[in-house]
């Protein structure tokens, strides 16, 4: 993994301080700065990453940005003084990372770096729950209802109870819940709905 694959979209209200960023990551990749994340626009570098100063507001419309979920860009929170409450929080609402950066001259491209190398390991696990949850897009909400009664190991008869339907229905609903998501049996229809966390 090389720095200089990266395009990063430095976020940050502060001026100084963006600007600041963007040089220091100029001297090894291509660093475009932004006032906010509606700057954004399409995502078309092959390896973007945000890097948005924590401000409640520009985080979470980052990580909510659709061109940032669909790129499944990695973004990276930062501030000058981190406190490790704050950075729980953030990395529970979705960031693959923090770091600490005061618009000074330190460099923290080794922290980004490090991050980033993390965050790589679960790129994958990322990419694979994002295909999960397309597919079961196709299912109805009755059919997503069943496949979640299933993956908690119910039984026809229990789900029957629970929805008032007659355990003939849960095994139709069963049967077109595998034939939508071409999956070959129900064990491969839960493995799906456990990676879409559903």
């Amino acid at each position: 993994m090389d720095i200089a694959d990266f395009t990063f979209y430095v976020i940050d209200q502060n001026l100084q301080r963006r600007n600041a960023l963007a040089r220091l990551l100029s001297k090894y990749a291509r660093a475009v700065p932004l006032d906010n994340v509606s700057e954004v626009g399409s995502v078309s570098a092959g390896k973007p990453c945000f890097l948005v100063y924590d401000e409640e507001r520009q985080l979470q419309a980052c990580l909510s940005e659709k061109n940032v979920q669909e790129a499944l860009a990695a973004v990276l929170a930062y501030s000058e003084k981190p406190e490790l409450e704050r950075v729980f929080e953030i990395l529970d609402q979705g960031a693959g990372g923090y770091f600490d950066y005061d618009g000074g001259e330190a460099d923290p491209t080794q922290s980004i770096m490090r991050l980033l190398r993390r965050n790589a390991k679960f790129e994958g696990m990322r990419r694979r729950r994002q295909a999960a949850v397309q597919r079961l897009q196709a299912l109805s909400q009755r059919e997503q209802e069943v496949l979640r009664a299933v993956s908690e190991g119910q039984s026809n008869k229990a789900i029957a109870r629970h929805l008032s339907v007659s355990p003939r229905t849960i095994e139709v609903h069963r049967r077109n819940m595998i034939a939508k998501l071409d999956v070959p049996c129900s064990i491969s229809a839960v493995r799906l709905a456990l990676e879409a966390e559903l």
